[in-house]
């Protein structure tokens, strides 16, 4: 059986709230390096480990979107 999606689909829809949901997310990890770099002054390899780490919780949110379903 063969299924054909036409635009404006709810699988669309569906997606474009996970990609608007992760859009939300990234902007809140990058208020809260804000908020890190604003209140407490870092060595420069403390430092590093946030960006690191931030941007490695960017990556799992977007596989984890990319994979799972709304709920």
């Amino acid at each position: 059986m063969h299924i054909e999606l036409k635009k404006g689909s709810i699988m669309d829809v569906q997606e474009q709230i996970k990609n608007n949901l992760v859009k939300e997310i990234y902007t809140d990890v990058d208020k809260l390096y804000e908020f890190i770099q604003q209140h407490y002054v870092l060595h420069k390899e403390h430092h590093n480990l946030i960006i690191d780490h931030l941007n490695k919780f960017k990556d799992q949110i977007y596989l984890i979107s990319k994979d799972s379903k709304l709920s």
